[in-house]
């Protein structure tokens, strides 16, 4: 801002100067008027000396003069308490509404929300109420009516708050829609009822909130706004009597307003002041900000405002200061509220019809204060004020905005000579220094609008200085301004020398001024605002091009001749110009990429720039003078700058790098041309200068000696934008001569660039095509036959050097524009023939060449080489670029010949052949292999010729492929994500296939369906059936209607009679031998067929031809439920399919070859939920039918003859029963059992219903018995209780004691009767009688009887046993109160039976299961029946032969076996003890460790653990008497662990326990340690001691017990997770209770081994843990042992000791036993006891010692405490004391047997008995033995044991003391 208040004259001069000025207006001089004198420091006068620093701090101080402050105004209480209203309102809105008045900002909010939700949403809402509810409606509102007051007392204080503006104005424009609450609101503005300045601040706040937030909030502040005030009373009463309501007449108030306004620009703290009043009770208010030094504000009528009052009192503390930034941001907000309040007044005033200000308006415009919200920058003068738009860009975006609209609406005020020259120095010395791009939106059109309206202000500003200088006498710079200015602040702080040098500088510019103002010199003047402009266009334009440089040819044609002189050479004003225009290029701050639709920061500039250069042009031509100045301007500015650097160098870039390059990217071309044409019109010889500058720089440009910088490429561009640009006849001739020149020298730089010199070859060939395309009339003759002749003779090298598309677009455009086309033709064909090219070269050539459309240049034949070897390459790479060719070729029929075109199909449709079947198969498969190249190309071709290919057999079968990979390839496993089926090509085809005929369209799905039928056929196919049958149900070709399921079951499947076959092929063979057991319709067989069927004979799942048949049957049944109903034979198939299945799934291949033994378990359990569902759905056809339809249906199967309107069912059960009949089947019998037993209960069929199909059944017992077998299964659920059901049973029993006892006779009909008799039986847990006791008996003795009959030429069928013991099992509860031989025949049976059968042989599995489950009645009967208990002798055997079978388990493969072996376990329990104890160790092992099955393991383990304690009784007594033989001379016998149960565990040396291990085998290994941790339990010391030494050798327990457990307990380095083992009794587990699902069931068992290990073999644990190296898992163990399994262990040890036999034992003699805490007291009751003490009395003298468990126990040692000691020698002592240490801590020992070894050593020794002389005790610690083993020479006596130490480590038999010879 220009320092406007500055003055360096006296104060006489000012004076003076300023009575001339009253004199000469007529008006009185008040001296006082005058500001106040300058301080120290001011400017001095002419030829006086400046003070020096120490003079100016000796001079008085002048005091400021503060004036007194004015009186505070009253306080404005709330109208809660002025008005009384809190006791009259509703509390709840009393309470809303002291909210609002509260200064916190969220209590304010709270306020505002619940008074807009509880209260005034409810008035505003439309909806109907009741009666009650219109009631309490009616009452709010009065309510609200009464708080009006209360809410306008607020309400500016709200609309001032940034966070309450828009909920306050909303609510504001809610209340104003209910009329009573708008009426008293409208009331109380309008006549001023309100107190103090309330109205003004009302009035002034909301047009401010209404004008900023109205915008914000969709417009309803505004809208609230303008339906609520007007301008004049007329308006006014027509509003009203038109409307019915009120409104402000703003002119009565437009005073208020503008003094709102005022004080809103001018003093905003004071405005802010008033609308936040100080509390009644509470103190002033703290003074608002004051205005800074110099700043004068004017108000009212144009007389200074005083400063705000200072408002002190010293009895009440002032409220904290708030933040400066927050302060600073509120004043800001004030101003630029009034600055757009005071623009909206303006414009609404001069839209009236007496547009008229009135004068507090004109006095405001007029006041110098407002424009300092122009201001930017930071003034350096301090008597200068600050502009309050510095550092604010919303204050000074409004005041340009201010501007606009004074300037449009009232010119007139602004015209005027002082405001003129306010104005100017406000704007130009505003203007040029704002530099945000925010303030220019709005500044740029108020500044071009005030420069085109007063050009003078440049001339104003220039005179106005010259005033001031001539006024003050004197005619400081600017700089002497700012020196002066700074002397005066810093109070003196420059030295003298400073001030000396700074007088003569200011001496001589003075000088100058003077003779400027004297007219003594001709400098020209120059505005003080000039130079800002200039360097305005230097630096701040680059910033903010879009904004600024449109303004720059406004400016400069402002400017005044003596600013910007015009004379016949150029100036150097004008130089200096363009010198900063050109600046920013210069200095690259412009930016040449430009965003869609908008011009780059450069393109702006340099349409300025011509915009600027050719109205100065004009402006010269005008002139004869200025010519010279016009031929500068061209030739210089526009040829030099703007051409060369501005479009040549500069040009093209403003889409970017990536941009495509053409005439529309060289934006700076085209406004360089209009420019070109409009300089044509000024002058032709001007115009032919630029012409020739332009061509000779544009050729300069192209090949220049750096070829780095070329324009070559855009050469082209740049002509066709130029001559585009303008249709001058000059630009013509131009572009036409540079395009001449342009070609010729291109042409001739080809061959340079050849030879690697010059410019880079595509260059060159891409400009030449381009000038082909766009002026082949311009090209001259001869350069072409040069070019065409460098091409011929470099052909190889061109074509190598430059890109396929380039090449083939030189070739087309010299093919277009040559005279002898037939040479660029042959050229072309030679060069695809030829080999000495790369063949990706030639395939890119010749996609190239048919990608421009060429007719010429190919011809017949030229595409066949490279057809053939692109398809070739393509085929066997699947490479993109050869694909691409071969497509391009086939496309291009035209230039391929027959046989050429012939080949490339072939190899297509054998390739595409060749991956159809591999997707089939799956030999090799995979997406990779696949030839997409093939089917590309095959697509590309058939897609044009698509009816030739469906009438060749080779070429339709490549369209069936391309229906496999669209429909099938993504439905096959492992390539559902695939997307080759939606390749657009092969899509393309397919859907072009159905816009055939029908006829064409039947024939390719006829060849599809044939396709797919020959799918499910080979086994060789590895897609399943049922995929196949949804790939036929989801082809679609075109709209041909899609066939029925019962349509395509015809297509796609054999005649259903040969499916029938293969399956009866499989069904009819023998079935497995335990099938019996899980079917009794199954015959027994004792043959094993074993499927010997190659593994040609399945598919890749398991499948054999007819199971693929099946399962295709199955899939259809499944897409459509109602094809049973049409066809039933397929159902029969389907359950033949699934009874086969299901024994697959009991019995691992017993499919009868259906299957082979690898099928999956998970397809085979899907295919038979498939079944069930089809059989569920079927019957449910037939689910309620009369009761005649089974006299019907039996009727029917007697006849065979079906009848027409037969239901599916009834020729369901014919198939089935004809196929019994003539093959006498079980699949087929089982089917019909199952079919009718869930058909009878579905329809809910009686008693009366299920008779007729048992007595159709009893008829065919001996026509066809394996029917009527399945009928009595089928019936006997229903019929068990029926007395029809008990005389059937009766008939059967009859007919069978009626069979002769000949082997034949029982062959025929026994066997068959007894089945039937058995079928008939009821369940075991029935309570239906089976047969007469009397009629069992006799039944038994009969069938007995076949047993023994003898036949020497023919034996009994092996199948008798089996079915005898069937029968009995089911008598034998009715006869079991009868005693006779034919419970010895059952006995024998069982024996038999059980003797004859093993685990491993599958032919014996029937009579095992069946003899098993007799015995098994038997023992369960005999549980209730004395004598037939009694009568059981053989028990021992029988059970012997059930361990003997046991052992022989283990891995239950099928659910025969499983069924064995459960029994087998039940059974076991009944074995007796004494046949438990001899059994096999070894076998017992093999369970433990083989078995798969976990009951077994734990079983095993249970009769292994008795084998050990039988085994280890007898080992101690034969140990001991080996040790004694050992001691006569003999040989000791070796003590060894059991090598089968070491073998188990050396297996676990070798797993990686951290790895995934089968539950069977860890479960193995943990039981294996238990049974060896048993041979620990009762055995001797000698034992024990052996097996832990055999242990701790082998390295079992640390590399193989210990890391196991350490893995399943959690016991780690890390120690993250420890399994909470106190949760469980460790110290009990029972194996045979375990059964595990998951690793984790475990881990309780491997707890419970870690205490038994902790127990048993504590040593060996506790040396472990000593042996650790990594602290981290020495800690890990240590915490776990101590936290879970030491304090049950310490736990039982002192449970031991407190027996009372243990006590009763050691109290003998004299021994005591206390269990004390620490220092010897003794405790009644301590479970938690850690130390034993033992006192033995001699001669009333005791003798203690203490032994102290430590709470780590076993891990840290015991510690046995020397007490007290009495009459023993200390050594004696000592080794007493080690034995006891040593016995609990190296020996495994408990406390018991330490204090017995020390209560033996005390008592020996006073018997007399002498310690051994090697470990000093009198007990042996290894055999508890007395020294008996004396030395002949010193008599000294020794333990056998320490003296066999002695001589094994000494390697000597001589006496450790004596050394002499024993």
């Amino acid at each position: 801002m220009p320092k406007a208040n500055k003055s360096s004259a006296s104060a006489g001069t000012r004076k003076k100067n300023a009575r001339k000025a009253a004199k000469g207006a007529g008006e009185e001089f008040n001296p006082d008027d005058l500001p106040p004198p300058q301080k120290q420091g001011m400017k001095l006068q002419r030829g006086q000396k400046k003070l020096s620093k120490a003079q100016k701090k000796a001079l008085p101080k002048i005091k400021q003069y503060i004036p007194p402050p004015k009186p505070p105004a009253p306080p404005i209480p709330d109208p809660l308490d002025g008005l009384g209203l809190a006791r009259t309102l509703p509390a709840e809105l009393v309470v809303v509404l002291r909210r609002l008045g509260k200064k916190d900002d969220v209590t304010r909010r709270k306020g505002l929300e619940e008074l807009r939700e509880g209260w005034v949403n409810e008035l505003v809402s439309k909806k109907d109420l009741g009666e009650d509810e219109e009631l309490e409606r009616e009452l709010k509102e009065t309510a609200l009516l009464s708080a009006i007051p209360v809410w306008l007392h607020n309400l500016a204080s709200l609309l001032q708050s940034p966070f309450h503006r828009s909920s306050a104005i909303q609510l504001h424009s809610d209340l104003l829609s209910i009329p009573s609450i708008k009426t008293s609101i409208l009331e109380s503005l309008s006549l001023a009822l309100l107190p103090g300045s309330q109205v003004r601040d009302i009035l002034g706040s909301w047009m401010v909130a209404a004008l900023e937030e109205g915008r914000r909030a969709g417009g309803a502040g505004m809208k609230s706004w303008e339906s609520s005030v007007t301008w004049s009373k007329a308006s006014e009463e027509a509003e009203t009597s038109s409307s019915g309501t009120e409104r402000i007449v703003l002119s009565d108030h437009l005073g208020e307003l503008v003094d709102y306004l005022t004080l809103s620009t001018l003093d905003p703290a004071t405005l802010h002041d008033n609308i936040h009043p100080a509390p009644v009770s509470s103190a002033p208010a703290a003074p608002s900000p004051t205005l800074k030094k110099g700043q004068n504000v004017k108000a009212g009528k144009g007389k200074a405002t005083a400063p705000p009052p200072l408002r002190q009192q010293a009895s009440t503390p002032a409220p904290p200061s708030e933040d400066d930034e927050v302060v600073e941001e509120r004043l800001a907000r004030y101003r630029v509220g009034g600055l757009v309040g005071l623009t909206y007044l303006i414009q609404q005033l001069s839209g009236l019809p007496d547009p008229k200000l009135s004068e507090d308006l004109v006095n405001l415009i007029r006041n110098p204060g407002l424009w300092l919200a122009l201001s930017s920058e930071q003034s350096d003068d301090t008597e200068v004020p600050t502009g309050s738009g510095v550092a604010q860009p919303p204050i000074r975006r409004a005041a340009y905005s201010l501007l606009a609209t004074l300037i449009e609406s009232y010119p007139d005020l602004l015209a005027e000579e002082e405001t003129l020259r306010m104005l100017s120095d406000g704007v130009l010395g505003s203007c040029w220094l704002e530099k945000e791009g925010v303030v220019w939106e709005t500044a740029g059109m108020a500044v071009a609008k005030f420069l085109r309206k007063w050009p003078s202000c440049w001339t104003i500003t220039q005179k106005a200085q010259s005033r001031r200088r001539s006024a003050q006498g004197d005619v400081p710079t600017d700089a002497e301004d700012d020196d002066e200015s700074d002397d005066g602040d810093d109070d003196g702080e420059n030295g003298e020398d400073d001030d000396e040098a700074h007088d003569e500088e200011q001496g001589l510019e003075m000088t100058d001024d003077v003779e400027s103002i004297s007219g003594k010199s001709s400098k020209p003047q120059t505005s003080p605002y000039y130079a800002n402009f200039l360097e305005f266009m230097a630096t701040i334009c680059p910033s903010i091009p879009h904004l600024t440089y449109p303004l720059l040819l406004v400016v400069i044609s402002t400017l005044p001749d003596d600013l910007l002189p015009l004379v016949s050479a150029p100036s150097s004003q004008l130089q200096n110009l363009f010198s900063h225009i050109w600046a920013p290029v210069d200095s690259r701050l412009l930016s040449t990429h430009s965003l869609p639709g908008q011009q780059s920061a450069f393109q702006v500039f340099l349409q300025s720039m011509l915009d600027c250069t050719l109205y100065l042009i004009s402006k010269c031509l005008s002139s004869e003078e200025a010519n010279d100045n016009a031929s500068w301007l061209v030739n210089i500015q526009l040829g030099d700058r703007v051409w060369q650097e501005g479009v040549l160098e500069f040009g093209g870039r403003g889409g970017g790098r990536r941009a495509q390059k053409g005439p529309s990217q060289e934006v700076e071309a085209s406004l360089f041309g209009k420019a070109f044409g409009r300089i044509s019109t000024m002058s032709a010889s001007i115009a032919d200068n630029l012409s020739n500058i332009v061509t000779d720089s544009l050729l300069k440009a192209c090949f220049p000696e750096d070829a780095s910088r070329t324009v070559l490429p855009r050469s082209s561009s740049i002509l066709s934008a130029l001559q585009s640009s303008s249709e001058s006849e000059i630009i013509k001739r131009t572009t036409d001569r540079c395009v001449a020149g342009l070609y010729d020298q291109s042409v001739a730089q080809l061959n340079r660039s050849l030879s690697g010199e010059g410019l880079p070859t595509d260059v060159i060939i891409e400009t030449l095509v381009e000038i082909s395309k766009q002026y082949p009339q311009l090209l001259p003759r001869d350069a072409q036959n040069s070019l065409t002749s460098t091409v011929e003779q470099n052909i190889s090298k061109i074509s190598a050097s430059l890109p396929s598309t380039l090449f083939a677009n030189l070739l087309e455009a010299m093919h277009s524009t040559s005279a002898k086309p037939d040479d660029i033709q042959e050229i072309t064909s030679n060069l695809l023939r030829t080999g000495e090219i790369d063949s990706s070269k030639r395939f890119a050539l010749a996609q190239s060449l048919l990608g421009v459309g060429s007719s010429g240049v190919l011809s017949l034949g030229s595409l066949d080489g490279v057809a053939s070897e692109a398809t070739e390459l393509a085929l066997s790479s699947n490479a993109t670029d050869a694909t691409e060719a071969a497509i391009s070729c086939l496309r291009a029929t035209q230039y391929l010949t027959k046989d050429a075109q012939d080949e490339v199909l072939a190899l297509v449709c054998t390739a595409i052949h060749g991956a159809t079947e591999r997707l089939l198969t799956g030999h090799d498969f995979s997406e990779d292999t696949l030839p997409i190249a093939a089917f590309k190309i095959f697509a590309t071709y058939a897609s044009e010729h698509l009816e030739e290919v469906i009438e060749s057999d080779i070429w339709i079968r490549s369209l069936v492929s391309v229906h496999h990979v669209i429909f099938l390839l993504p439905r096959v496993p492992g390539h559902i994500a695939s997307t080759l089926g939606k390749d657009e090509a092969l899509a393309g085809l397919w859907d072009k296939a159905g816009q055939l005929s029908d006829d064409k369209r039947k024939i390719v799905l006829d060849r599809v369906y044939e396709a797919l039928q020959d799918g499910i056929r080979r086994v060789e196919v590895e897609v399943d059936p049922g995929i196949l049958i949804d790939v036929t149900l989801a082809t679609t070709l075109g709209d041909t209607k899609a066939p029925t399921v019962v349509e395509l079951s015809k297509v796609l499947l054999p005649p259903i009679n040969q499916v029938a076959d293969q399956i009866s092929a499989h069904t009819s063979q023998a079935s497995h031998p335990s099938l019996p057991i899980l079917d009794p319709i199954v015959p027994y067989t004792i043959e094993v067929v074993t499927d010997h069927s190659p593994e040609s004979n399945f598919d890749l799942v398991g499948r054999s031809q007819a199971a693929r048949w099946a399962e295709a049957v199955v899939a259809l049944l499944r897409a459509d439920r109602q094809l049973v109903a049409t066809l039933p034979a397929l159902l029969q198939v389907a359950l033949a399919a699934y009874q086969l299945t299901q024994d697959t799934l009991s019995i691992p291949g017993s499919s009868r070859g259906l299957y082979a033994q690898s099928a999956s378990l998970v397809h085979l359990t899907d295919l038979i939920r498939e079944v069930e569902g089809a059989l569920s759905y079927a019957l449910s056809f037939v689910d309620e039918v009369p009761s005649s339809w089974h006299n019907e249906t039996v009727q029917t199967l007697k006849t065979g003859a079906q009848p027409e309107k037969a239901d599916l069912l009834q020729r369901l059960l014919t198939d089935l029963k004809d196929d019994i009949m003539a093959t006498g089947g079980d699949v087929s019998a089982r089917s019909f059992r199952d079919v009718l037993s869930r058909h009878l209960r579905q329809s809910g069929a009686g008693d009366k219903e299920a008779e007729v199909w048992l007595n159709h059944g009893m008829s065919l017992i001996d026509k066809a018995p394996q029917l009527a077998l399945a009928i009595i299964y089928a019936v006997k659920p229903m019929m068990l209780d029926h007395k029809s059901f008990s005389v059937a049973q009766n008939r059967l029993a009859n007919a069978l004691t009626s069979v002769k006892p000949t082997p034949a006779a029982v062959a025929k009909q026994g066997i068959p009767y007894i089945r039937l008799l058995i079928a008939s039986a009821p369940p075991a847990d029935a309570a239906s009688v089976f047969l007469p006791q009397q009629r069992a008996i006799f039944v038994l003795r009969h069938v007995n009887s076949w047993l023994t009959a003898d036949d020497d030429d023919e034996d009994m069928p092996e199948e008798l046993e089996y079915r005898i013991a069937e029968l009995e099992t089911a008598l034998a509860p009715i006869v079991q109160d009868l005693s006779g031989g034919h419970w010895d025949a059952i006995y024998d049976l069982v024996e038999s039976g059980l003797e004859g059968s093993s685990l491993d042989d599958p032919t014996t599995s029937c009579l095992l299961h069946q003899s098993l489950l007799l015995l098994q009645q038997i023992r369960d009967l005999c549980q209730t029946n004395k004598a037939l208990r009694a009568s059981w002798t053989a028990k021992d055997i029988h059970m012997k032969l059930v361990l003997d079978l046991f052992l022989q388990c283990r891995n239950a493969d099928s659910i025969p076996l499983t069924m064995i072996q459960d029994l087998l376990l039940d059974l076991l329990g009944d074995v007796p003890e004494k046949v438990m104890e001899n059994a096999s160790l070894g076998q017992l092992s093999d369970l433990i460790h083989l078995s798969s099955s976990s009951v077994i393991q734990c079983a095993a383990y249970r009769i292994l653990s008795k084998v050990v304690k039988h085994n280890t009784l007898a080992l101690v007594l034969e140990v001991e008497a080996s040790v004694a033989e050992a001691e006569e001379g003999h040989t000791p016998r070796t003590i060894e662990l059991p090598q089968d149960l070491v073998k188990i565990v050396e297996a676990g040396l070798r797993t990686e326990w951290m790895g995934d291990v089968e539950i069977h085998i860890i479960l193995g290994q943990l039981l294996a340690w238990l049974a060896i941790l048993d041979h620990f339990e009762d055995a001797s010391r000698t034992l024990r001691w052996a097996y832990l030494d055999q242990l701790n050798s082998s390295k079992l327990l640390t590399e193989g017990l210990i890391p196991m457990l350490f893995a399943m307990l959690g016991v780690s380095e890390v120690g993250a997770w420890n399994f909470p083992a106190s949760q469980y009794a460790v110290d009990e587990f029972y194996p045979e209770l375990l059964e595990p699902e998951e690793l984790a069931d475990l881990t309780p068992l491997a707890s419970h081994l870690f205490y038994r290990s902790l127990v048993t073999i504590p040593s060996a644990l506790r040396s472990y843990y000593e042996s650790i190296k990594s602290k981290q898992l020495s800690l890990s163990m240590l915490t776990f042992v101590s936290k879970h399994y030491s304090p049950v262990i310490i736990s039982h040890e002192f449970e031991t000791l407190r027996q009372p036999s243990i006590i009763k034992q050691l109290t003998d003699e004299g021994l005591n036993i206390k269990i004390s805490q620490g220092g010897g007291a003794t405790l009644a009751a301590a479970g938690g006891s850690s130390e034993a003490i033992a006192s033995y009395v001699v001669d009333e003298q005791p003798m203690e010692i203490g032994i102290r468990l430590p709470a780590e126990f076993p891990l840290k040692a015991v510690d046995v405490r020397d007490l007290r000691r009495v009459g023993v020698p200390e050594n004696k002592w000592r080794g007493w004391l080690m034995s006891v240490q040593q016995t609990i801590t190296s020996r495994n020992g408990l406390i018991l047997e330490a204090l017995t070894v020390f209560k033996k050593n005390v008592s020996l020794h006073f018997e007399g008995v002498v310690e051994c002389a090697i470990c000093y005790s009198i007990i042996s610690l290894t055999d508890r033995t007395l020294p008996t083993k004396p030395c002949r020479t010193c008599k000294n006596r020794f333990h056998a044991s320490c003296l066999f130490k002695w001589f094994n480590s000494s390697h000597s038999s001589s006496c450790p003391l004596c050394r002499a010879l024993f």
